[in-house]
């Protein structure tokens, strides 16, 4: 029995090491593009600081509130937490240049959302004198 119980704990630690080698490893945060440190230069240290923090302590809500970002970008940028720098949210999958520009005009404005335009409506007389022909 004690041989049994022997073999079945070795057998497990094995197959537990041999899981943790095929295990994907988390993606090392890569250096960020000049064009990316450019945009992240344009920020003022306090929208910086701001911004840093958004990212690394953000929750959903918060993170989904910046344009650009939905429910799969925050959860890839939660994956890369805790972040050294902004620059280096663009290591989290589905945040390149561009969506990373988004962020910083976003902090830039004071973290408040750009006001959309409204669509134009038709005119409902144009469209009554276009029946009427």
């Amino acid at each position: 029995m004690k041989y049994l119980i022997t073999l079945l704990a070795v057998l497990a630690l094995s197959f537990s090491l041999s899981a943790a080698d095929t295990a994907p490893a988390k993606k090392s945060p890569e250096k960020p593009s000049a064009k990316v440190e450019a945009v992240a230069k344009t920020l003022t240290d306090p929208q910086r600081a701001q911004l840093l923090s958004l990212l690394n302590d953000g929750d959903m809500a918060a993170l989904m509130a910046i344009p650009g970002i939905g429910e799969v970008r925050a959860k890839a940028i939660q994956k890369v937490r805790p972040l050294p720098d902004v620059a280096q949210v663009v290591s989290a999958d589905g945040i390149g240049e561009g969506t990373f520009a988004q962020m910083v005009a976003y902090a830039k404005a004071g973290f408040t959302q750009p006001e959309k335009k409204a669509k134009k409506k038709a005119d409902p007389k144009k469209t009554d004198a276009k029946d009427a022909k």
